[in-house]
């Protein structure tokens, strides 16, 4: 980080003077033009800086959360203070203003700051937030570019942060529900490998020279742990490469297709996945329509959030079905979509409200995941404990019949 000093005029054409830290000069005038200043010059200061403010600046930029890729948290926070600002009578521009400096991820500050370009250079909101990629979801800027042409920005921030906010919710929900069984897993096979290689073998030396047959469950033991060193690397590496290669699959369409396609089908998480889904396209095909955006664009906004390709495809398909001259119910009429669903977009098509309907699908269905999320973890867990528990009694079990049948003589 530089150093620059700068000459410029503000909004009142007064001539301002100072210094500011950037990468480069590039990003100093972005900052400058961020604060609403005009640039006369601008150059690297040769001045020596305060020990105290070298120190600040350090201990600042040595924080590793600045350098992490905004959380789905830091954009419901930033819409909330933009929404914030807009009520409070600022402009957009001094409302990004004051996010951009206010925002500790340097890579949404360098986005705001992008975005304070575009739009004094003539573009709209929409089209700025566009421009940022995947920094914001494709549902950010088709609903801000309908509130721009109908003057509602500010509630429509509202509703995206709030939209924002439930999306992550679930999928935390579901992380949180699967973190659990994973370390369990994860900490069976260490005690499984650790008896196995460490401890059995141990006992077969103690046990060698011994003349008599031991028991069954005994020689099962010493059987596993011998098949263990001799075929454990073979075993562990095949695993290890069946890992890697489902995920350089998930990288591409066609694999990702596929084992989304195997997760929806499975009993109890593909359950929770597709209970999930449709809580997102509830909450989000109502916000949409309640924007002013039509069924089909819809449709194909709620299908590029969607994590489940399978699904995402579902709704592809349903906006191919509406270009035909079907009905939106019609179109959902597939293995993936819940009957429930189906039915009720039909009584929602023939009312006049589909909105309404898709707001309390959203609202049902996310009590659903929550309840299916709570019922995955009663089972998982337990589940595990048995298996982590059998393992250890397997072995416990195996010792002390061969230690009684030994000192019996």
């Amino acid at each position: 980080m530089s150093i620059f000093k700068y000459k410029a005029l503000d909004q009142q054409g007064q001539e301002q003077k100072g210094r500011v830290e950037a990468a480069n000069v590039s990003e100093a005038n972005g900052l400058l033009r961020s604060r609403g200043l005009n640039i006369l010059s601008i150059e690297i200061s040769g001045i020596e800086t305060k020990p105290q403010d070298v120190l600040r600046t350090v201990f600042k930029h040595l924080q590793i959360k600045r350098y992490t890729a905004p959380k789905a948290s830091d954009k419901v926070i930033l819409f909330q203070q933009l929404s914030l600002m807009l009520r409070s009578g600022n402009t957009l521009i001094q409302g990004l203003q004051v996010c951009s400096q206010m925002t500790e991820k340097r890579a949404l500050q360098r986005a705001l700051i992008n975005m304070l370009v575009k739009i004094q250079a003539g573009n709209s909101f929409a089209t700025a937030v566009e421009a940022q990629g995947s920094m914001f979801p494709p549902v950010a800027s088709k609903l801000i570019a309908s509130a721009e042409a109908s003057g509602e920005l500010q509630p429509t921030l509202d509703r995206l942060a709030d939209n924002l906010e439930r999306s992550a919710t679930i999928k935390k929900q579901f992380n949180s529900a699967m973190i659990y069984p994973s370390i369990l897993f994860l900490i069976s096979c260490a005690v499984f490998m650790g008896l196995a290689l460490k401890i059995v073998p141990k006992f077969a030396t103690m046990l060698e020279g011994k003349s008599q047959e031991l028991p069954a469950i005994t020689q099962a033991m010493l059987d596993i742990s011998s098949w263990m060193i001799d075929y454990g690397a073979f075993l562990f590496g095949s695993i290890g490469i069946g890992i890697f290669s489902i995920l350089v699959a998930y990288t591409t369409d066609p694999g990702k297709a596929a084992i989304d396609r195997v997760l929806l089908n499975l009993p109890i998480v593909g359950t929770s996945i597709r209970t999930s889904g449709m809580a997102q396209m509830g909450w989000t095909m109502s916000m949409l329509l309640s924007s002013g955006l039509t069924v089909l664009e819809s449709l194909r906004v709620v299908g590029s959030i969607m994590d489940n390709l399978r699904l995402a495809r579902c709704f592809e398909h349903a906006g191919q079905e509406i270009l035909s001259g079907r009905s939106l119910a019609i179109g959902l009429h597939q293995s993936h979509i819940p009957v429930m669903v189906q039915h009720m977009t039909g009584i929602g098509e023939r009312s006049g409200e589909l909105e309404h309907v898709m707001k309390e699908l959203g609202i049902f269905y996310q009590r659903q995941a929550e309840e299916r999320i709570k019922g995955m973890i009663a089972m998982i867990e337990p589940a595990m404990t048995l298996i982590v528990g059998g393992m250890v009694a397997f072995v416990y079990i195996g010792f002390f019949k061969a230690m009684i049948q030994v000192s019996a003589g």
